[in-house]
C-alpha cells in the first residue's frame, strides 16, 4: 500500500506499516460523503491518506457546525475514546474533497497501543491538534464577531484544499458557521471593497 507508506514513511516501523496495511481497509471515497455518520456504531479508525475531511456536529434542530478540517496522516480522534466499547458515533465525519481512508479495525487499538511507541504517539499528536483546534473553534463562536469567524473559515478552507480560490455558496457558508445567508452576503460584500477577497458566482477569490 504505497499511499500508507508515502504518510508515514520515517514515522512508523516498518512492523507497525505491516501490521496496518495487513488489517486495514482502504477505502475510496468522494467529496461530500458520509465515512461515519453520527449515531454510527465505530467498529473502525479512520485515516486520511489523500484528501480531506471535516468532522461535524449536529445540533437537535438540524443545524450543522464544524468542528474541524482533517488533512492527509490525521485520524478521527472521536474513534479513538470509543476504545473497544463500540459505541455510537456523536459526530459526522465527512469527505470535504475525494479521499483514500485507510479503515483500522477498532479492535486492533490495544494491541497498537501496547506494542508501538509511535502509535501511542501518533495519537497524543492527533488528540492535541483537535484538542487545539477545537478549542479556537469554541474561542471563535463565543469571542470573535461574525466577519471575522467568516474570514478566519474561509483562510482555514483554503489553506486545507490548498488553494485560494473556493467554490462555495453564500448558503453553504452560512449553514457551515449557523448563520443567515443574508448576513454572510452582507458581509462578503463589505470584505471585497475592504479589498479582502473577490467574489464571483458559487466562488469566493482569497487575496
Amino acid at each position: 500500500m504505497e499511499l500508507l507508506k508515502k504518510q508515514f514513511d520515517g514515522k512508523f516501523s516498518k512492523e507497525l506499516l505491516d501490521v496496518l496495511e495487513k488489517n486495514g481497509t482502504l477505502l475510496q471515497v468522494y467529496e461530500g460523503e458520509h465515512i461515519i455518520s453520527r449515531g454510527d456504531v465505530i467498529k473502525n479508525i479512520p485515516i486520511i491518506l489523500d484528501g480531506t475531511a471535516k468532522i461535524v456536529r449536529t445540533d437537535d434542530s438540524g443545524e450543522e457546525h464544524i468542528l474541524f478540517y482533517l488533512t492527509e496522516g490525521d485520524a478521527c480522534t472521536s474513534t479513538f475514546s470509543i476504545c473497544n466499547d463500540f459505541k455510537t458515533s456523536e459526530v459526522d465525519f465527512i469527505s470535504e474533497t475525494d479521499a483514500k481512508i485507510l479503515m483500522i479495525p477498532l479492535k486492533l487499538m490495544d494491541i497498537l497501543t501496547k506494542n508501538y511507541q509511535e502509535w501511542r504517539y501518533y495519537v497524543c499528536q492527533n488528540y492535541n491538534a483537535r484538542v487545539k483546534e477545537f478549542l479556537q473553534t469554541f474561542d471563535g463562536v463565543i469571542f470573535k464577531k461574525m466577519d471575522q469567524r467568516i474570514l478566519d473559515y474561509l483562510k482555514e478552507k483554503s489553506k486545507v484544499l490548498n488553494t485560494n480560490t473556493l467554490h462555495i455558496t453564500h448558503q453553504e457558508i452560512a449553514n457551515d458557521l449557523s448563520t443567515s445567508r443574508v448576513v454572510v452576503s452582507r458581509l462578503l460584500k463589505q470584505m471585497e471593497k475592504d479589498g479582502i477577497l473577490n467574489l464571483y458566482r458559487n466562488r469566493i477569490e482569497l487575496i
